[in-house]
């Protein structure tokens, strides 16, 4: 039997640090008492970011915290001790918005760290009866010391490093059965190599009059398992000498837990930032929470430029009275979920097409909004092109009748002018024009069915100064009589191309004539070539009246024109007789000053590159 007297003060401490953070979390101030409680002077963690300091796995609650300005609620995390151990620091935050810069902000930070510390006074002896022992029945110190002896919080006395007393729970949770298992047994043979250092450290804090807080470490029991512990120590006096109090207390069950609950997290997390939908929090009108889609889908750079974000900024201005009912139904439990579509303006000014499903849920027990948002851009782009294969069908069905109708009179007056130029030759040359004119009409035609059934092309190796050359000569007397002034910059020395040169003509038509049209006050229309190293380049410019940009984003598609009476088919079949030749077009207008057709045109073709490569 071995008497000895203890008696255990437990000291209860609130300690609070201040702290200025920038808006990405960069701490700009710290108060002085850091050194004390963190073990880092003021110049170390000024100019660092918060996160660096904050356990890994309450980085997400703490940034999620950060990016609202409307909690009540305190935030609980971890900080990184200078010597390794982690201490819990409860936050609250505040903001002081720049007045000078419109988007800036600080925020104030007020950390609590609420400490216990124990320290032995007095020991001597203590009866260590196996009896339990109930706190009314304290009534000496041979008491306090059954007490302690049956404390299910495990504690162990050291001296200079080695074991000289511990009760019941550590003798268990070291895997010993009795004090002379363990007694005289240096510390560090069951403190995990990982952390030698940082416990010398700690114990040499405590001797130096430093408030050492708990630290979560690994040890080794005596069959060789590893349990996860977290510690705390004190300065005492055993015996006359100077030694150290450990307090631990076992966290295997919850580390264990802990693990499956942030595997189950990581999982969840994945399965939300891999989730091609986006997913995302409303608090309050603004975003909290969006997963990697959602960035994408905004077209943002980074999380900061949407998290925190009014989400009305965002939305297109006619759908915020419906999305603002519809986020007060989920809210005020008028309904469990809604469906609603809407479009959004993207960070690159794009229009982005939704379909968004509202739940409720929380965000910090406030009440919040979860949605789901549905990218329908690309089923709005399709069902457009649908709906213009359908005009294009009925274009082809309306081009094929009409072609039709005109031929039939074509053949008779074609007949006609036949028996005029048989007998009479001394107009023969007018016929050849009327006869000229009314093939090319006919070939017109033809392009014109080509909307309704495709005809074969005749490519071949053709000048394209030629092709201009009569088309030009063909309308400069419209040009004339709309004092209109075609000027002609063509490349002396232009390479041929392989073409259909009645298709080109019928595109070059289509844009004279149109450039005519655009200036009924009289202009200058300027024809441009140019010989590039893979092809040529066609300009044709006006200083007309330009084309609107509503229009102008949808050039090319059939009823899509600037003039009243205009169908929008003669730009159509331009873009697409183009578009066989491989080539390209684009156009660029300005109101009041005119427009600009570029058309590019490769020397060869891909089919004749083909035809090269195999001969």
């Amino acid at each position: 039997m071995m008497n000895q007297n203890i008696i255990i003060e437990m000291i209860n401490d609130t300690v609070e640090l201040y702290s200025v953070l920038s808006s990405e979390g960069c701490i700009r101030y710290i108060s002085s008492n850091c050194v004390e409680y963190l073990g880092y002077r003021q110049e170390e963690l000024i100019g660092n970011k918060l996160q660096d300091f904050i356990h890994t796995d309450d980085l997400f609650l703490l940034e999620s915290y950060f990016y609202n300005d409307h909690l009540i609620y305190p935030c609980t995390f971890r900080f990184r001790h200078k010597n390794g151990s982690y201490t819990w620091l409860e936050v609250k935050i505040d903001f002081i918005h720049n007045s000078l810069k419109e988007n800036e902000r600080e925020v104030v930070v007020k950390f609590h760290s609420h400490q216990s510390e124990a320290s032995l006074l007095n020991t001597e002896t203590w009866n260590t009866t196996s009896s339990p022992l109930s706190i009314e029945s304290c009534k000496d110190l041979n008491d306090a010391a059954q007490l302690v002896e049956h404390m299910p919080c495990p504690l162990l006395i050291l001296v200079e490093g080695f074991i000289q007393y511990a009760n019941v729970a550590c003798l268990n949770l070291l895997g010993a059965k009795s004090l002379e298992d363990v007694h005289e047994k240096n510390i560090f043979q069951f403190v995990h190599p990982q952390h030698h250092v940082m416990f010398k450290k700690r114990i040499h804090q405590l001797h130096n009059g430093l408030t050492v807080g708990f630290s979560e470490q690994a040890w080794k029991r005596l069959d060789g398992e590893i349990i996860d512990v977290e510690i705390r120590t004190s300065f005492v006096t055993y015996k006359g000498r100077n030694a150290e109090l450990v307090i631990l207390n076992d966290l295997s069950s919850q580390k264990k837990f802990h693990t499956y609950l942030q595997k189950s997290r990581e999982r969840y997390q994945r399965l939300i930032q891999n989730s091609i939908d986006t997913i995302a929090v409303i608090h309050k009108d603004k975003w909290v929470f969006m997963n990697e889609s959602g960035i994408k889908l905004f077209g943002a750079s980074d999380y900061t430029d949407v998290i925190g974000k009014n989400i009305y900024s965002f939305l297109n201005h006619e759908y915020h009275q419906k999305v603002k009912e519809k986020l007060n139904q989920v809210m005020n439990g008028q309904t469990e979920v809604v469906v609603t579509r809407q479009n959004w303006i993207s960070s690159t000014k794009q229009i982005v097409f939704t379909e968004m499903v509202c739940i409720p849920t929380t965000y910090f027990d406030d009440p919040a909004v979860q949605i789901i948002l549905r990218d329908l851009t690309e089923r709005k782009k399709t069902e457009e092109m649908m709906l213009q294969s359908e005009k294009l069908s009925l274009v082809g069905q309306l081009a094929a009748g009409i072609a039709h109708e005109i031929r039939n009179p074509l053949t008779a007056i074609k007949g006609f002018l036949q028996l005029m130029k048989s007998e009479k030759n001394e107009n023969s040359q007018y016929l050849e024009i009327v006869f000229s004119e009314l093939n090319r009409m006919e070939i017109i035609l033809s392009e014109l069915l080509m909307l309704a059934k495709p005809q074969q092309s005749m490519f071949k190796k053709e000048n394209i100064h030629n092709a201009l050359t009569e088309v030009i000569l063909l309308l400069e007397t419209e040009a004339h009589l709309n004092n209109v002034l075609i000027e002609k910059h063509l490349y002396s020395e232009c390479e041929h191309v392989y073409c259909d040169q009645n298709q080109l003509k019928q595109v070059f038509i289509n844009l004279i004539k149109n450039a005519i049209e655009a200036m009924p006050k009289g202009g200058v229309i300027s024809i441009t070539t140019k010989t590039e190293s893979d092809g040529v380049t066609i300009i044709i410019e006006d200083n007309g009246e330009g084309i609107p940009e509503e229009i102008l984003k949808k050039i090319g598609q059939p009823f899509v024109t600037t003039k009243e009476k205009g169908t929008g088919l003669g730009l159509m079949i331009t873009y697409k007789i183009i578009e066989n030749h491989q080539g390209t077009i684009e156009v660029k207008s300005e109101k009041e000053k005119g427009t600009i057709f570029t058309i590019k045109l490769p020397f060869e073709m891909n089919e004749e590159k083909e035809e090269k490569k195999s001969s």
